[in-house]
């Protein structure tokens, strides 16, 4: 819909179901920076910085959502969004080679922290920078309303694969596919459709069986102690809400050799790797919380599997209630088969967006708002494997994912691969308020524990796997 934005003629689309949700959390959050996301990419190598400028240039040429604006129209406070046309951009450089990796961390999660301008203004900040070690690159900071980390992870390929066509005359990458495409794609489901109905029925019929109940991560405490406070001693979800958002990233780091027995394990019995980790996620819970098998974690889904949404840009992720039943004496395999199954029946029903799930399970449960079955979220992230380019193969990469200070939900691991070497880096974002480093360290030992004690005894029954840690 055209709208007259600064006395300019804009091309303007409502939000989607997936800006929504973020939009929803900043309405409700005491500050914005809460959907922020840092991330730094370096490579132990000296870089063009002028080859690097224009490569960082070109890829946002190349894609639409890093133009991308908010604005809410004054007289219906209606959010539109549109693409500014490209305009060439300097960016700025900081040297930290003669600093500690402590201090720069510090600087930079300090960028992190700084909130964006919302409506009008840019969605991004992008800066050159030297990092100790003899690593270069650049931090980028982006308003998660604009990107999410598989648009982030697509845009680096891109800029390092353009970074090298001007200096090493390496081939010149595809072009990016059309943001704006996709979200007359997602807005058309929004609208209605034979695919959104077909969604609305299987979910309903998921709403139809009995309540679920809350398993903290920390152990059943947390509900306990609700039930008193509320005075209802049979209350099956808990509140989820901060006072203040206050949080923190704890990440983790798991050997190559490690990594690749997991992968391995995966690809000989035919399971995606996202589907071994929830295993060893939802075994967690159970043990945590007196062997309970009905678990419930957030679910988050890129929605990347057609071409045109792979390269896209943009914010696709959605999330649901992956709910799993899982029987003490089904086997390891028996019981990621379950998984598997569920995680596909959400997968193929995933458009259907997080803010209509949630409102629909509000009202099959009769939940107050705030209130939910998930102490975790939890995503996976393959793409980060192929994010470095095959010229730039052998020279050592790294990627950084900075915090803000603040964080949505409880507590939300990301699992993604390095991509220097494969291995598995497990990044826990936690509200301070809900969890201790020390709580998230032992929820980590013990996730490990599982993960290899299934893979090493795949036909135990998971009591027997939660009996061996």
């Amino acid at each position: 819909m055209e709208k007259i934005i600064g006395g300019i003629k804009r091309d303007c689309y409502p939000l989607t179901d997936a800006q929504m949700l973020h939009m929803y959390t900043m309405t409700f959050s005491p500050t914005h920076e809460i959907v922020n996301m840092g991330t730094g990419r370096y490579l132990q190598m000296e870089l063009n910085q002028a080859a690097l400028r224009e490569a960082l240039n070109r890829a946002i040429e190349r894609c639409e959502s890093m133009r991308l604006r908010l604005w809410k129209e004054p007289e219906t406070e209606q959010i539109w969004q549109y693409v500014m046309p490209y305009e060439n951009q300097y960016f700025e450089y900081y040297d930290f080679s003669e600093w500690s990796m402590d201090k720069v961390n510090e600087v930079m999660n300090g960028w992190t922290s700084q909130a964006f301008e919302t409506f009008g203004g840019p969605l991004s900040r992008i800066v050159l920078v030297s990092m100790p070690d003899g690593y270069n690159g650049y931090y980028m900071n982006m308003h998660h309303m604009a990107m999410d980390a598989s648009s982030i992870v697509a845009f680096t390929r891109d800029v390092m694969d353009i970074y090298c066509y001007l200096m090493y005359n390496h081939p010149y990458p595809k072009p990016m596919t059309s943001y704006i495409e996709a979200v007359k794609q997602d807005l058309k489901y929004q609208e209605g459709n034979k695919k959104k109905e077909r969604d609305m029925a299987y979910w309903q019929e998921q709403f139809n069986m009995p309540e679920p109940i809350y398993t903290d991560f920390t152990g059943p405490g947390r509900l306990q102690t609700q039930r008193i406070a509320y005075n209802n001693p049979n209350m099956r979800a808990a509140k989820l809400a901060s006072m203040d958002a206050a949080g923190a990233t704890i990440r983790y780091e798991l050997d190559v050799d490690s990594t690749m027995k997991l992968v391995d394990f995966c690809e000989k019995y035919g399971f995606p790797v996202s589907v071994l980790l929830l295993h060893g996620l939802r075994t967690v819970l159970s043990k945590f919380n007196n062997n309970e098998k009905d678990i419930c974690i957030k679910d988050f889904i890129s929605r990347r599997s057609t071409v045109l949404a792979k390269k896209c840009g943009g914010v696709r992720m959605h999330c649901m209630t992956l709910r799993t039943i899982i029987e003490p004496t089904d086997t390891v395999l028996e019981a990621m088969t379950k998984i598997d199954n569920a995680q596909n029946e959400l997968f193929r029903h995933s458009d259907y967006g997080p803010m209509p799930f949630y409102i629909h399970q509000q009202k099959a449960y009769g939940l107050q708002s705030g209130f939910g079955y998930e102490s975790v979220g939890f995503t996976y992230q393959p793409a980060t494997l192929k994010s470095i380019v095959p010229y730039l193969k052998g020279i050592p990469y790294k990627s950084h994912w900075y915090s803000s200070g603040r964080q949505p939900q409880p507590l939300y691991l990301t699992a993604m691969h390095r991509p220097g070497d494969g291995g598995l880096d497990f990044h826990f974002g936690y509200m301070s308020e809900l969890a201790t480093p020390k709580e998230i360290e032992f929820l980590y030992y013990y996730l490990g524990r599982i993960l290899f004690r299934s893979i090493e005894n795949p036909n135990a029954e998971v009591q027997e796997i939660m009996d061996m840690v």
